[in-house]
């Protein structure tokens, strides 16, 4: 895992400030690479974090000596050993041991098709000195991140984060306000959009060139290389694999094991990374490391089930234990460590630190089975109201004056507004999926920022046009949704930073490329969660002795917002508040939000007082 930064153009800027930016993401190396060709000038900058062929062989940017090729890859290819014996069959000679070099010269040997042979997470930018261009590319989900601009005069700057690239001081700065509205509504920024105006998120499965030989440099139309959709059921008329899903989850775990340095599992007490661990437990018994956080908290603490769990497939167990004090001061510089403000992350992040003090570089994460095997309660309610929309037929019309009506609800409110809004989209399961995401509606957007009503029809777009025209049943559309929304742009975004600050690695295995086809052509009679099993492929994998994983109601990781926000964070909620209001427009009462938090208001509405919260501090820091 590591820093990328690039540029083509003509201007100067400082590569230390950049590398300093940076430097979270790679502690272990860093160097430069520049060239020109034509009138422009073309820099390559790496920070690396080292986890494969530690030496100096590994370093980067990395020169095919044969070529010129050279290459800046942030990321690790699973399959990169796969892919090794085949370049040897063919000839090509190594001089390391490490995946980048695989890379390399595997586009010596099959030019940007590589990307279609690859397993893993990545983002890179790849020198062609025969063609004078550079390959732009990113993994099949988006686990990397990849940013991109055009600069002030004219070049175009690409980077793992967004501040990398302001650091540079070549990109504009203007806060997009509309992308502010966007966050109200997810708790996150919707890619391709980010904070800034400028920038924009590389898209996810697709590559693109940039000519060097043009005066002025421009990215090519990224052109998509996969495509998770057309995996349902065969959609592609590939013959069904016989391999099973049993053999396919150990495959994709075995190869996201390899590293040269410590790996660790975050284990919880849910399936999910309760199947990782047992699965892996007889693999690497003794090399095995498993973390858990103990919230302090009897109703939601998961310490003691995921000690039980370790304990039982006797792997090295590590609970972190924190102080308020440290925890507060750890939540502050959560805040701190932000590339972009977002309502979740903080607790990636607490756990991230606390393994990291074990030395632990590299962890796996249950990240992404929720989503893949429709984990999540709502992908029942959701195709019950699609169901419900078609046997109504035209006769939906009359639920809207329905639900308007309901005895009871006060006139206008916000339950009232939600509601209205899902049946709404009752034609659409993406849609709706969008409205159980929402974190704001409309009328309280308006009410808390002056300027909302401008992009009262803003909407990230989780459709997919290739999608609609698969023919898809619900529950795919539901998981593709997921995949392209909440996922990729809050779980894995916040994964990335959250354990990038602290110097790690973040594997997800149910992300791996094959895995997802695997699952996608498995049927969901197979698949589905029902009222006797939850999630059956994964359940299934758990043993007699770990059936308390099986009977635990999901919760997840989750803080105290209220003790926090109205106790060690009380003034960061109030600055934050001020600052939104003094320079953004806003209309917050940090006073009676602190009432509020005092008498006890919902779960989800203090989890938007904590985005509120993360916004504010951002934009102050930043401004």
């Amino acid at each position: 895992m590591c820093g990328i930064y690039g540029y083509i153009g003509r201007e100067d800027f400082n590569s230390s400030n950049v590398l300093a930016a940076l430097h979270h993401r790679g502690p272990n190396f860093q160097d430069t690479w520049q060239r020109n060709v034509g009138a422009n000038h073309i820099h390559l900058l790496h920070t690396r974090l080292a986890i494969l062929d530690l030496s100096p062989a590994g370093h980067q940017p990395m020169v095919d000596v044969k070529t010129g090729n050279v290459i800046i890859f942030n990321g690790e290819i699973y399959n990169f050993l796969e892919l090794r014996q085949e370049l040897k069959a063919q000839g090509i000679e190594f001089t390391s041991h490490s995946d980048t070099e695989v890379l390399l010269l595997g586009y010596r040997v099959w030019g940007e098709q590589i990307v279609e042979r690859l397993d893993g997470m990545f983002a890179f930018l790849l020198f062609d000195s025969i063609q004078q261009r550079l390959l732009v590319a990113r993994d099949h989900i988006g686990m990397k991140p990849l940013y991109y601009a055009q600069t002030r005069g004219g070049g175009i700057a690409l980077a793992s984060e967004v501040r990398a690239l302001i650091t540079s001081g070549l990109v504009a700065t203007d806060w997009d306000e509309q992308s502010i509205y966007e966050y109200l509504i997810y708790g996150s920024f919707q890619e391709p959009r980010t904070i800034r105006q400028a920038i924009k998120a590389f898209p996810p499965a697709h590559y693109a060139y940039i000519d060097l030989r043009t005066d002025l440099a421009t990215i090519s139309t990224p052109i998509r290389y996969w495509n998770l959709a057309q995996h349902v059921c065969n959609q592609i008329g590939e013959p069904t694999s016989h391999i099973s899903h049993t053999e396919v989850l150990l495959h994709t775990l075995k190869e996201q094991l390899i590293a040269d340095v410590p790996v660790g599992l975050f284990l919880s007490a849910g399936i999910d990374s309760t199947v990782l661990a047992s699965m892996l437990a007889p693999v690497m018994q003794d090399h095995l490391y498993t973390f858990t956080f103990d919230l302090q908290d009897s109703s939601r603490d998961e310490s003691n089930l995921a000690a039980m769990t370790a304990q039982k497939l006797q792997l090295k167990h590590h609970v972190a234990y924190l102080s308020h004090k440290t925890l507060s001061t750890w939540l502050i510089d959560s805040f701190t460590a932000m590339d972009q403000p977002s309502s979740d992350g903080t607790n990636t992040y607490l756990i991230s630190r606390a393994s990291l003090q074990h030395g632990i570089t590299v962890v796996l994460s249950g990240c992404g089975a929720d989503e893949l095997h429709g984990g999540y309660p709502h992908f029942v309610s959701i195709a019950k109201l699609y169901q419900l929309g078609k046997c109504l037929g035209d006769m939906k019309s009359l639920l809207l004056p329905w639900i308007e009506n309901i005895k009871g609800w006060r006139k206008n409110s916000i339950y009232q507004e939600r509601l209205n809004l899902l049946f709404q989209q009752i034609d659409s399961p993406s849609r709706m999926l969008i409205e159980t995401r929402r974190f704001f509606t409309p009328k309280q957007i308006s009410e808390l920022w002056t300027v909302a009503p401008d992009f009262y029809n803003s909407v990230a777009n989780w459709d997919d046009e290739t999608d609609n025209k698969l023919n898809l049943d619900v529950e795919t559309l539901i998981s593709l949704g997921e995949i392209k929304g909440y996922l990729r742009n809050t779980l894995l975004r916040d994964s990335d930073w959250a354990t990038m600050a602290n110097q790690q690695e973040l594997r997800v295995p149910y992300l791996g490329r094959r895995y997802m086809e695997k699952v996608m052509q498995i049927p969901w009679s197979e698949k589905r969660t029902t009222k006797k099993q939850k999630k059956p492929l994964l359940s299934d994998q758990i043993p007699p002795t770990l059936q308390h994983a099986l009977n635990r109601q999901k919760t997840g990781f989750d803080l105290d917002y209220v003790m926090y926000l109205s106790g060690p964070l009380r003034d960061c909620l109030h600055a934050a508040f001020t600052h939104l209001n003094q320079a953004h427009g806003f209309q917050l009462n940090a006073d009676r939000v602190e009432h509020d938090l005092k008498i006890g208001d919902s779960t989800k509405q203090v989890r938007r007082y904590w985005a509120l919260t993360s916004l504010g501090f951002y934009l102050q820091k930043h401004s």
